[in-house]
């Protein structure tokens, strides 16, 4: 609402013709503070295209005291020991011992002293907005942001949310220290000694960052001192010393920097990783099963270490013809490691023992349900060109994994070896692919898959056009999206025969079916170009056809955008999950419930069926939040959040509205989004940021998981935490929505 002035104005001039309070007299603006009507002996002012109210009476109903110095011309308003003091005329205003700014001054109206509502409501700790529709300036306060406060305390009330009470490993040299003291106080608070960076006192949250060594517990003393004493939290935090080398001296093998860390079946041209940290300057060797044929391992220097003594062995092994048995498996062997200085010599077993087999593919799978795949529902590729000793991996082969897509039911795998808990899955012949095991069925047949195209059909309803690819059998694909384009990469596919391109609808531009694209992975691809954005897709199997529904951009009244669209809200977090922490007993769970709810009002009011994921603070599974999107024929999900720093991040630095966004035909509504709240908010535009996360991996209807600031900083909780701050977020996201139904008519 911070741009309403000039917004409204000219509307009014635009409509009528005539001058705002000529239009609207000023004797019918009402003003309501905390959901009471406020009987006003001198009306409500317009000045310079802004309200103005009288200035002692809106403030004796805010809770404060107010004096005036007719000498020196100043309106003193008092709460506590918090003070504003406001001089006539004048434009520099003390709020709490700061100097601000403000765009209007206190003025003077026949002998009457009249505040400007918006920057005196923000100084004095008020949200104001303008209703419209009723005429009416609503003023809102909280009735507290301190936590409970001690009985014994002494000095001013301190609550540090970050970093915990517990002793912490922190993996960054910049810690950020969060926490409260009594909202609307002078307190002066101090980490170290030092002031901290950020400290609002309408709220009483703080925020600061400290540098910490590596290597030693770190003591972090935080401090609050106001008129009565001093409070003191006491906290530390670790952040260890590099892993560095083992010593030289006794010979040694580490006990758990080991690879590979889980069973491994594989195959013949298959490679295996083995590694393992010990002393440095060592001879290594390792051997499966048998020591009779060993292999020598190369020792790696570590950062800031001398060549080639870091003590980190390892080698690749390449499972040769010879390896494997005859028919079916091996038995399980063991991997043994050793290490040798002159006649000094240790070995130890690896925790993932080795089994060949030689009747590839091993087994063919089939994705399960979809309401079972849950968290483990994911095709990860293996980035086989680095591997990490120190930390665990999927499958436990030392190599890190990044997540492809989201596995759609009834997709059939050729499964290739095992690892740990996952099967290594062929998709295309130059990349490892893995699939956790209970996510899928093994299938009746062991006859590797060849797939064969015979024809592409299409059909349209008003909502979607469906393109049908009839193959005999299921296989891998992945889609890749744009905002007008799909492509469907079709793995170890073959032509049955010429395939036609059917009369393409209105809303389809192009199909065209690529089978040696010039830059490939093995994958025929097949390209449909739009005339017009989508509004979302869908692939899903057909018997063992392929159906890939895309929906077509809905229609809307440009006079009632919402009215009968159906859309999700999803207030994230709940029950046991508390979300990111704020201040004092306040928990993310809370403030976007509360904003989830306001939502659900607006958009009911603006003639939406709204489904909501919950209404009260009770756990939901991640995982069954947008099962509406089918059932209901959702139009779009919205999930609200409030975000939290990750460690080392700069976090007096980093602060604002962030929007997620899966697919990237969904990337037009995170930018509307951000860009919407951020004008109807103070709260600056951080980034939209494409991820791959759970709640958002439905491509069938728009979706943006929406992070409404920062809990943890001081600029953005204001708004996070104040009930007319979670309204003003509420209202952006519903004018957001508004704009991109809106977008689809143009």
């Amino acid at each position: 609402m911070k741009r309403f002035f000039l917004v409204f104005l000219t509307i009014i001039f635009l409509t009528a013709g005539v001058l705002f309070f000529v239009n609207i007299p000023l004797s019918t603006v009402e003003v309501v503070i905390n959901d009471q009507h406020v009987a006003l002996e001198n009306p409500v002012k317009i000045e310079e295209d802004t309200f103005f109210a009288p200035a002692e009476r809106i403030l004796g109903e805010l809770g404060f005291d107010t004096q005036w110095d007719s000498e020196n011309q100043t309106l003193t308003a008092i709460l506590g020991n918090y003070r504003i003091e406001m001089p006539l005329y004048a434009n520099e205003v003390n709020v709490d011992e700061e100097t601000v700014i403000w765009d209007y001054p206190l003025k003077m109206f026949d002998g009457v002293l009249y505040l400007p509502v918006w920057p005196a409501a923000d100084a004095i700790g008020a949200f104001a907005q303008w209703d419209e529709q009723s005429r009416t300036i609503v003023i809102s306060t909280p009735e507290t942001f301190d936590p409970d406060e001690p009985d014994d305390l002494n000095g001013p009330l301190l609550n540090v949310a970050h970093p915990p009470d517990s002793p912490t490993i922190y993996y960054g040299n910049s810690l950020f220290v969060f926490g409260t003291t009594q909202s609307f106080s002078q307190v002066h608070v101090t980490v170290n000694g030092e002031p901290v960076d950020v400290l609002d006192s309408r709220t009483g949250n703080f925020l600061t960052m400290v540098e910490i060594p590596r290597g030693e517990e770190f003591p972090v003393k935080i401090a609050a001192t106001d008129a009565k004493g001093t409070t003191v939290v006491e906290r530390s935090a670790l952040y260890p010393a590099p892993s560095g080398s083992m010593p030289r001296e006794p010979l040694a093998i580490h006990s758990s920097n080991l690879i590979p860390r889980d069973d491994q079946t594989i195959k013949s041209g298959d490679t295996l990783r083995v590694a393992f940290q010990g002393s440095v300057g060592a001879e290594a060797r390792f051997w499966i099963g048998s020591p009779e044929n060993q292999v020598n391992m190369t020792e790696l220097a570590y950062s800031g270490g001398p060549p080639g003594e870091g003590g980190i062995y390892t080698a690749l092994y390449t499972v040769s013809e010879e390896d494997v048995p005859a028919r079916g498996l091996s038995h399980p062997m063991p991997v043994t490691v050793s290490l040798q200085r002159g006649d000094d010599r240790v070995t130890r077993e690896l925790m993932g023992r080795v089994t060949f087999f030689s009747d590839p593919p091993y087994k063919i799978v089939e994705v399960k349900e979809e309401h079972r795949l849950k968290n483990r529902g994911w095709l990860y590729i293996m980035r086989d060109d680095t591997f990490q000793a120190y930390g665990t991996t999927i499958g436990g082969t030392g190599h890190p994994t990044n997540v492809i897509t989201y596995l759609t039911e009834g997709t059939r795998y050729e499964v290739q070896g095992i690892s740990g808990n996952y099967y290594r899955v062929k998709v295309n012949s130059s990349d490892t692919f893995l699939i956790h095991q209970d996510v899928v069925r093994e299938t009746d047949t062991r006859e590797a898959p060849e797939p064969k195209l015979s024809e592409i059909g299409l059909s349209e309803t008003g909502e979607m056009v469906t393109i049908m690819l009839e193959t005999t059998e299921r296989f891998p694909f992945l889609v890749e999206d744009g905002k007008k384009q799909l492509r469907i990469k079709l793995y170890g596919i073959d032509k049955d025969g010429e395939i036609l391109i059917p009369e393409l609808p209105e809303f389809i531009d192009q199909v065209e079916l690529d089978e040696k694209p010039a830059v490939s992975d093995g994958a025929a691809v097949l390209t449909v170009s739009l005339d017009q954005k989508m509004a979302g897709f869908e692939c899903r199997w057909v018997g063992s056809g392929l159906a890939i529904d895309i929906y077509k951009p809905p229609v809307v009244d440009r006079e009632n955008p919402l009215r009968g669209k159906t859309i999700i809200v999803d207030p994230g977090h709940g029950g046991e999950d508390t979300g990111a922490s704020g201040p004092g007993d306040v928990h993310e769970k809370d403030v976007v419930l509360a904003m989830g709810l306001h939502l659900e009002r607006l958009l009911e009011a603006e003639g939406a069926n709204v489904i909501m994921t919950r209404t009260e603070d009770v756990f939901v599974n991640l995982y069954d939040r947008p099962a509406g999107i089918n059932e209901y024929g959702a139009d779009l999900l919205i999930s609200i959040h409030a975000n939290a720093h990750a460690q080392d991040a700069p976090a007096v630095d980093i602060h604002g509205l962030m929007i997620l966004y899966n697919y990237e035909h969904n990337e037009e509504l995170a930018d509307i989004m951000l860009e919407t709240m951020e004008a109807e908010t103070d709260l600056p535009a951080f980034r939209t940021w494409r991820r791959n996360i759970a709640v958002l991996r439905h491509p069938q209807v728009p979706s943006v998981l929406v992070e409404a600031g920062y809990m943890m900083h001081p600029d953005d909780n204001w708004h996070i935490l104040h009930p007319g701050g979670q309204k003003e977020l509420a209202e952006s996201m519903l004018k957001g929505i508004k704009e991109f139904f809106l977008s689809f008519d143009q």
